[in-house]
């Protein structure tokens, strides 16, 4: 089965678009479609929401400014498309399982996170990479052009 034309340029479009505000009425507008068609389509063929699939990928993206900066918390919260620290740790907390300061710890200072922290971490981490890997093949599952034959008689 082919991946959605659609579906695929809205992938791309968030992709390209990662760090500014995007709305569900913005992508509607954008590609001419209602919006709670784009949010079904979106929904059945990413097994994501729009809204967590932005925010997945920002955070995701996120995670290697612990380890090659020394920002803090809301400079990286701002950098990354964010606009409060604090919707940032909520974000941060609901798909990493842990806040950013131990994800940090975790990252420079392993032996003073908890196994348990430890486990969650490399769990939710895992599953990202897997999500994000499903859904890069999914874009390059596109169906192929079709081409249009000629009958000689109107050549």
């Amino acid at each position: 089965m082919f991946s959605n034309d659609l579906v695929i340029k809205i992938l791309n479009y968030i992709d390209n678009n990662l760090y500014k505000k995007i709305s569900i009425d913005e992508l509607a507008e954008t590609f001419h479609f209602n919006k709670d068609y784009i949010m079904r389509l979106f929904k059945r063929e990413t097994h994501f929401t729009i809204t967590n699939y932005i925010n997945s990928k920002r955070i995701y993206n996120s995670l290697k400014s612990f380890i090659y900066t020394d920002l803090s918390i809301l400079n990286i919260s701002i950098n990354y498309g964010f606009y409060s620290q604090e919707y940032y740790c909520e974000m941060f907390h609901r798909i990493i399982g842990v806040s950013p300061s131990t994800y940090y710890k975790f990252i420079n200072f392993r032996s003073s996170v908890s196994i348990k922290d430890t486990e969650i971490i490399q769990t939710n981490i895992s599953r990202l990479d897997y999500e994000f890997r499903r859904i890069n093949t999914y874009i390059s599952n596109v169906p192929p052009k079709s081409t249009i034959k000629v009958l000689s008689i109107f050549k």
